[in-house]
């Protein structure tokens, strides 16, 4: 393995451990009093749903972002439409395209949770001294423009085949 790859395997190493004790951290934390659960498919399909500025993803379109099966969507969306968070609407133009829609209650939903999150992470941050907030800034700044740059290949799908369906 050349010196560049044992980089990559090291920095991806270190993002990975990070990124899962981070959501570890706090996951139960902000998770206790929300209706939509993060790191579940509602909470991807929501997240995806609320981005401003953005066209409303058709059915099919949701479930090739999201990566599941349109039967397993359809059911999804049925619950988030029982509970008045997101509504369909057919294409004008097309009426056997379905278009998918927050509502502002799924919008209210979106902001609580993430002010949850937030809440969660700058209680967690409160054990830090001024120094380390700025080193943890400067590192998070960093890390975002790096993270622009951030492109992975889908996985090889035999290294899935000996995991157990989760």
């Amino acid at each position: 393995m050349s010196q560049y790859s044992d980089d990559c395997q090291s920095a991806g190493e270190q993002f990975l451990s990070f990124t899962i004790r981070f959501f570890n951290l706090i996951k139960a934390s902000y998770q206790q009093h929300n209706q939509i659960k993060a790191n579940t498919v509602a909470f991807h399909a929501m997240v995806r749903l609320n981005q401003p500025d953005t066209q409303a993803p058709t059915m099919s379109e949701l479930a090739k972002e999201l990566d599941i099966p349109k039967q397993q969507l359809t059911k999804l969306v049925n619950g988030l439409e029982s509970k008045g968070l997101v509504k369909r609407q057919h294409d004008s133009v097309n009426r056997r395209q379905v278009h998918l829609y927050i509502t502002p209650s799924g919008s209210a939903i979106m902001h609580q949770l993430k002010q949850a999150m937030l809440d969660c992470t700058v209680t967690g941050l409160t054990s830090f001294s001024k120094e380390e907030l700025y080193d943890l800034t400067c590192c998070l700044e960093r890390l975002s423009q790096l993270l622009k740059k951030f492109r992975p290949e889908p996985p090889d799908e035999t290294a899935y085949r000996n995991f157990p369906n989760l």
